[in-house]
């Protein structure tokens, strides 16, 4: 086992969901250079990875789910780089993956998205994680395009059941007490479940009153990503027996850009 030598290269998409640099892609240089995540397309995305990779050319990019600013670069990437091997999250079925001067191992993680993996290198504890964990905030289910609450806290789980010691984010800093983090994104589910519930026990019986409950003093511009939360959480209670019928639910759409 070799030490992985990982450089992270900003996607150039600033934004409110992807960050001021835009998505991070991490490229884990060695013998067969991988990319992980494919961003947008950039020019300046691929001159990043063209200028890191000092003539080398990218042997294969993992994209660890399908929203578009994981993985609508692809076809820029493989313009540049024809010979290019693109793995795409669960859709491939590889256990593992050559990546720089080792190996490593897909792990399906579904929730955030229902094609969700990451990537994780034993011998370090090293995990990159896509939209599954991010530094600095939660994860938004969406619930309305394909994401599940109950996939979610079980991929969580079953991270954090291989002990990892580092996390490699699609978004934001490198997470280096990731246990910790998983613990607290479970327990705030967990509240907000709590919430949901009360607010259904109260009178809330359609989606817009219980985000109203849950969510009381909410910026307007977050109301679509608000109900997609809620919408996830319902899911999985009424799964569970804990609430009856909610209205409103079929009428629910994407809530912007999904990430």
């Amino acid at each position: 086992m070799s030490a992985l030598r990982i450089t992270c290269i900003p996607a150039g998409n600033p934004g409110p969901y992807t960050g001021p640099s835009g998505n991070n892609t991490w490229l884990v240089d060695g013998r067969e250079p991988l990319l992980v995540d494919a961003g947008v397309g950039e020019v300046s995305h691929i001159a990043a990875i063209e200028d890191a990779l000092a003539g080398r050319p990218l042997a294969r990019v993992f994209i660890t789910h399908g929203h578009p600013d994981h993985a609508s670069g692809l076809p820029a990437l493989t313009a540049r780089w024809p010979s290019l091997d693109a793995v795409v999250g669960l859709e491939s079925a590889r256990q593992t993956i050559p990546a720089g001067d080792d190996h490593l191992q897909i792990v399906a993680t579904p929730g955030h998205s229902a094609d969700h993996a990451c990537l994780w290198h034993e011998a370090s504890g090293s995990c990159f994680s896509g939209d599954l964990l991010v530094a600095g905030g939660t994860v938004m289910i969406a619930a309305s395009s394909g994401g599940s609450l109950r996939d979610y806290l079980a991929s969580l789980a079953h991270l954090r059941a291989l002990g990892p010691r580092r996390v490699y984010p699609g978004h934001g800093p490198v997470i280096e007490e990731p246990v910790a983090l998983i613990d607290q994104y479970i327990a705030h589910r967990r509240e907000r479940d709590r919430q949901v519930r009360r607010a259904f026990e109260a009178g809330a019986r359609t989606l817009d009153a219980l985000v109203a409950a849950v969510y009381p003093d909410l910026a307007p511009a977050l109301v679509g990503a608000a109900r997609d939360t809620i919408l996830a959480h319902v899911r999985k209670l009424q799964g569970e027996g804990a609430i009856g019928f909610v209205d409103g639910l079929e009428g629910v759409r994407p809530s912007g850009p999904d990430h």
